[in-house]
């Protein structure tokens, strides 16, 4: 899954060696810090505009039918250079279908809101921004429709 988001045009770790008898694999180490440490120091333009580019970074996940499987921003690294690198694809799955889409933008959703609260509505937005660029109005009006759908779902709803 690596592999083929890296074909979707979202950076990766580049993976060396895989060794099935050990159960190894050998990747890249990505130098730079996780957006979760660093997101909510960030000055507002600067924030809005990372999250822009997450939502089209899962765009292409998305449009290329890979569900990320962990969307937080525990699992996304801003290199030295200010690029972006998706890690951690061992939830990961191929599905075009709107309700695996729906469930990995809600844990984004969820991760915005529990370690960065303060900024978790506008941030939330920017990624959504970022995702319609590449996925269209239509498609993206549905996954927020979703989404919304998922939110009404027991376990999520607030006060039960």
């Amino acid at each position: 899954m690596i592999h083929k988001a890296k074909e979707a045009g979202v950076p990766t770790p580049i993976v060396f060696m895989v060794d099935l008898e050990e159960a190894t694999i050998i990747m890249e180490f990505v130098e730079g810090k996780q957006i979760k440490q660093i997101l909510n120091d960030l000055p507002d333009g600067e924030r809005i505009n990372l999250c822009y580019q997450i939502g089209k970074l899962i765009g292409r996940l998305h449009k290329n039918g890979i569900i990320h499987g962990d969307l937080t921003t525990s699992n996304m690294i801003l290199t030295p250079y200010g690029n972006i690198v998706f890690i951690d694809f061992g939830l990961s799955e191929q599905s075009m279908e709107l309700e695996d889409r729906g469930v990995d933008l809600h844990l984004m959703k969820r991760a915005l809101a529990s370690t960065h609260y303060k900024y978790a509505e506008e941030c939330f937005n920017a990624v959504m921004k970022g995702y319609e660029e590449i996925m269209g109005s239509e498609v993206t009006k549905e996954v927020l429709n979703k989404i919304k759908e998922i939110e009404k779902r027991g376990r999520y709803v607030t006060g039960r």
